[in-house]
C-alpha cells in the first residue's frame, strides 16, 4: 500500500499538528504517510511517539514551502523544492497515492494542475464542501467551495458530475439528489449561467437532477449536492461556519448570566459535545477533495489541528481505496463522448446551443409570472 503524501509545512501551526495527525492516522487506521518538509524540523516531533508507532510514518525532505500570502502561480515555479509540489511528485513518480496539505488553497491547486494535470475534459478542478445535516443524515456535499470565482455554465455542469459521483463514492449515496444553488426554486430564477446550466443537467442521464435549491436547504435533507461557483460558494461555507459560532458565543453568554443556565447546560453536555464536536466541528470531517485534478488532492483547513489532519489523512486512503478517481474519470469521459471535447473556458458548441434556449426559457419563465400575477417572483 502506498503512503499518503502529506505536506508538513503549509498550515497555520506548523509541522507539530501534522506529524500527530499522521502519528493518530496511523496508530488508529494502519494508514501510511510519509511527510514532506523541513526534515531537521520534522525529525524531533516525530521522536517524541514510541517508534512502535512510528514504523508506517516517514519523511521526505523539501528545502521550501509556500507561505499564505504568496502567489500561487510564482511560488510553484519559483520553488520547484516546496513542500507541496514534492508531495505531488512522489505521486506522479509512483512512490505515494494521495497528497493531503492543510496549506495555501491557490498553491495547492496550482501544484496539482502544474505537477499532474487535470482529469481529461476539465476546465477548472473544485473543492467540494461536506455540509452537516440534521441527525441521521448524510452530509450535503457543496462544490464548488473557493476555487472558481467565476464560472461558465458548463463548468457547474461537471462540477454537479464530480459532486455526483463523489457522493457516491466517498458517502455511499446510491442516487444523490443535484441540485443548483439559486436564489429561489422557480424556474425563472437564477441568471443566466445558472439556468443554462439547468437546462444542461436536466438532459443528462444518470444524474438525478432536481432543480434549484435556496440558501436555507443545504443543511437539511433537501439534496444531497449543491453546485455553485467558487465565490458564492465560498461565503455560504464561512457564513455558516460564523452561524456556528454564533450559537457557541450566545450558549456561553448565557451560561454565564444564570445558575439555572449552567446547571441546563451541564445537562446537555454529553448530547451538546457529541452534536458539536461530530457534526458541527469542521476537523471531524477532515479537508475538502480538490475534485478534477490529475492526483487525489485533499485541503485542510488552515488552522486544522492534528485531529482535523488525522481524518483528511483518512478520506485521502478512502478516495484511494473507493478509486474515486477512475470513477470521475469514466463519468467525465461520459460526458465527453455525448457532447465533444470542450475549450479553457469550459464552452463548446452544444453549451451554446443550451444558452439560447435557456434564454428562452427565461422569457417564458418571465412572462408567465407576470401572467400570474407576479408570484413566481
Amino acid at each position: 500500500m502506498l503512503p499518503i503524501a502529506v505536506d508538513a509545512m503549509g498550515g497555520d501551526h506548523g509541522p507539530k499538528v501534522v506529524v500527530e495527525g499522521a502519528i493518530m492516522a496511523a496508530r488508529r487506521d494502519g494508514i501510511a504517510s510519509v511527510l514532506v518538509g523541513n526534515q531537521e524540523q520534522i525529525d524531533p516531533l516525530l521522536a517524541r511517539y514510541p517508534e512502535s508507532e512510528r514504523q508506517l510514518i516517514s519523511v521526505h525532505h523539501a528545502s521550501q514551502f509556500i507561505q499564505m500570502d504568496e502567489s500561487p502561480g510564482l511560488a510553484i515555479r519559483g520553488k520547484p523544492d516546496s513542500s507541496i509540489r514534492v508531495a505531488f511528485e512522489l505521486v506522479s513518480a509512483g512512490k505515494a497515492s494521495a497528497v493531503v496539505s492543510p496549506g495555501n488553497t491557490g498553491a495547492i491547486m496550482a501544484a496539482g494542475v502544474f505537477v499532474g494535470g487535470t482529469l481529461p475534459g476539465i476546465a477548472r478542478p473544485a473543492i467540494a464542501s461536506l455540509i452537516p445535516k440534521g441527525v441521521g443524515a448524510t452530509p450535503t456535499v457543496l462544490l464548488d467551495a473557493g476555487a472558481n470565482t467565476g464560472c461558465q455554465s458548463f463548468q457547474l455542469v461537471q462540477f454537479a458530475l464530480m459532486g455526483n459521483q463523489y457522493a457516491k463514492a466517498a458517502l455511499g449515496i446510491e442516487s444523490p439528489r443535484v441540485a443548483l444553488l439559486s436564489n429561489g426554486t422557480e424556474v425563472s430564477k437564477g441568471n443566466d449561467i445558472i439556468r443554462t446550466a439547468a437546462v444542461m443537467l436536466s438532459e443528462l442521464e444518470g444524474i438525478n437532477f432536481t432543480g434549484y435549491v435556496e440558501g436555507r436547504d443545504i443543511a437539511r435533507d433537501v439534496v444531497d449536492v449543491v453546485v455553485c461557483d467558487g465565490f458564492v460558494g465560498n461565503i455560504v461555507l464561512k457564513a455558516m461556519e460564523g452561524s456556528v459560532g454564533l450559537v457557541l458565543d450566545s450558549m456561553k453568554v448565557a451560561m454565564e448570566k444564570s445558575l439555572r443556565a449552567k446547571f441546563g447546560l451541564w445537562l446537555a453536555k454529553p448530547i451538546l459535545k457529541s452534536v458539536f464536536k461530530d457534526k458541527l466541528d469542521p476537523s471531524a470531517y477532515g479537508g475538502a477533495p480538490l475534485l478534477g485534478l490529475g492526483h487525489i488532492a485533499i485541503k485542510c483547513h488552515g488552522s486544522s489541528n492534528s485531529r482535523a489532519v488525522m481524518n483528511g489523512i483518512r478520506v485521502a486512503q478512502k478516495f484511494v481505496d473507493e478509486s474515486v478517481l477512475d470513477q470521475l474519470n469514466t463519468a467525465l469521459g461520459h460526458l465527453d463522448s455525448k457532447i465533444g471535447p470542450v475549450d479553457n473556458d469550459g464552452a463548446n458548441g452544444w453549451s451554446r446551443v443550451f444558452e439560447k434556449r435557456a434564454g428562452r426559457g427565461r422569457k417564458e419563465g418571465k412572462a408567465a409570472g407576470e401572467s400570474n400575477g407576479g408570484k413566481n417572483e
